[in-house]
């Protein structure tokens, strides 16, 4: 509840004992391994499997956009379920989230190895074929055969150039330097002509013979499901550690954590599958491997119930215990419930953006702007760690400005970034410097948008209901990615694929409209009325 300050009670609290109620930052690190290990997890999937959908089994945008969201939809309904479950439950010795931390990320690291054998049984497929083979390119894609055949200024660079008529040769055209301009729109013409016959190819092999990528899709949804099951319970411990007036920070280093893992699974790609013709068994391998050394990290370590209890000391010694919460009541005023819900339109309409150009950004990148899957996988890292990066002046700007303000920064800061990208080609000079900029300021928007979310939705929850509230915010969250993947392709296939990044815009820019009307969740400091109070003002 807020004073009429803006401070809330529980802040109010603190400053009458005369103490400083500060965040434990080892507590938190520790029981961040479990989103260490998600975040890894996500990582690799959200890169690679629009990579193996499109380039193994032929699917366009908006099919392999379908199959991206299912495990948005699933989470739609799951996530609140086994947050709600992880609040009911009596824990144990574990306790009530760790069981589901354990099990699910062992059920996931299995599901992870079936996957990648349907995977690999793909690949041997299309090997098997004459995947190497530019004749057989050829035959599934009549603007290669053009490209190669028909235009002698192709056979001169080629010639020139000292390469080969031959798929492996072709493929290193993207990094060849120093071209001039009509050479350089040469080769991503034959760049994207040899990406185009792969995707012909392996759609070919699917209508032939369909049982794999079914196989792989069944596979594909035990693995959702196992992800699922643990997400928000592993979440929730965040704010069931950590006293209200600290989640914002500890919420910040939790994030940190997850960037640390998505850091981790962009490295185990450049190592493991960089490149087109290689098989991404081992990459599906180490991801098992990495997830269930995590999981051993975090059962030495964390010690939940203990966590629990010093977290209630520390509220009892503060007196930061939320009056309604102590009353026990779960019902929340009408005031609340309306920020709740404008709260996570906010979060549905910002994943609604921001997504669909996460969700495309590996076969956009490759495709249009012809850079290198190594090149996709540095920019990846790169995001990661200026997020990272990032986290602290966020944190610190959230307890100066406030969550809410906070939010709006990042709202408008990646609605304005991916404006620029939507006029970008793979001939664009500087593009390989410009469209990374852009992602990494839309980047820092969305660190300034996730670090305070979620702690606006926990600060209205209590301490019975924090599973079922961080279920409610991956219900939205989710529920925008299972739709935009697909949403967003159909635009890209209709009208260009450079959409995405309006289609981005648009959204972006309404979830500035929802969070405008916030009036509960935040953790705004006391205004000053005059400037002379400010200098005034004793610490």
């Amino acid at each position: 509840m807020k004073e009429e300050s803006g401070i809330t009670k529980e802040e109010n609290a603190v400053a009458q004992k005369g103490g400083t109620l500060k965040l434990d930052f080892k507590r938190t690190i520790l029981v961040g391994f479990a989103f260490f290990g998600i975040m890894c997890f996500w990582e690799v999937y959200d890169y690679i499997m629009p990579l193996i959908l499109n380039t193994r089994f032929g699917l366009n945008s908006w099919q392999y956009g379908l199959i991206m969201g299912l495990d948005n939809l699933l989470a739609i309904f799951l996530l609140p379920l086994f947050g709600s479950l992880s609040d009911k439950s009596k824990g144990g010795k574990m306790g009530r989230r760790t069981k589901f931390i354990f099990w699910g990320t062992i059920a996931a690291a299995v599901a992870i190895l079936i996957l990648s054998i349907f995977e690999f049984v793909q690949f041997k497929k299309i090997m098997d074929a004459g995947y190497s083979d530019i004749n057989k390119l050829m035959e599934f894609n009549d603007k290669l055969k053009d490209l190669l055949t028909n235009r002698q200024d192709v056979t001169d660079f080629l010639t020139q150039k000292n390469i080969n008529l031959d798929y492996n040769s072709l493929s290193k055209l993207s990094s060849l330097k120093g071209l001039n301009e009509a050479q350089a729109i040469i080769v991503a013409d034959i760049s994207l002509a040899i990406k185009d016959a792969q995707i012909a190819m392996g759609a070919s092999m699917v209508r032939s013979n369909a049982w794999v990528l079914v196989m792989f899709i069944v596979s594909l949804l035990m693995l959702l499901v196992a992800m699922a099951s643990y997400r928000s319970p592993a979440v929730s411990l965040m704010p069931d550690i950590t006293p209200k007036p600290l989640r914002s920070q500890a919420n910040a280093l939790i994030t940190f954590m997850g960037g640390a893992g998505g850091v981790v699974a962009i490295v185990l790609y450049k190592v493991f599958a960089n490149t087109p013709t290689k098989n991404y068994l081992f990459l599906f391998i180490s991801l098992a491997v990495v997830l269930l050394i995590v999981l051993l990290v975090y059962m030495l370590t964390v010690k939940e119930n203990k966590f629990v209890e010093l977290r209630e000391e520390e509220e009892q010694k503060y007196n930061v215990v939320d009056e309604e919460e102590a009353e026990g009541t779960d019902k929340l005023p009408k005031a609340k419930l309306v920020s709740l819900f404008l709260i996570l339109m906010t979060v549905f309409l910002w994943f609604m953006g921001y997504n669909a150009v996460k969700s495309h950004l590996s076969t956009y990148a490759t495709r249009m702007l012809n850079f290198t899957q190594g090149y996709v996988g540095t920019l990846s890292i790169l995001n990661g760690a200026g997020g990272a990066i990032a986290l602290l002046p966020v944190a610190l700007l959230a307890n100066k400005l406030g969550r809410k303000k906070t939010v709006i920064i990042g709202v408008i800061v990646a609605a304005l970034a991916f404006i620029p990208c939507f006029f970008m080609k793979a001939t664009t000079p500087g593009v390989k410097y410009l469209f990374p900029l852009c992602y990494l300021l839309a980047g820092f928007g969305m660190v300034c948008v996730n670090v305070n979310t979620l702690p606006m939705v926990t600060e209205l929850s209590r301490g019975s209901t924090v599973g079922k509230y961080t279920g409610y915010y991956y219900a939205f969250s989710m529920s925008a990615q299972a739709v935009t993947p697909a949403f967003a392709g159909i635009f890209m296939d209709k009208i260009s694929q450079s959409t995405v990044f309006i289609y981005a815009s648009i959204f972006i820019g309404l979830a500035l409209v929802t969070t405008a009307f916030i009036k509960h969740g935040d953790n705004k400091p006391p205004k000053k009325k005059k400037m002379l109070e400010y200098f005034s003002d004793e610490d």
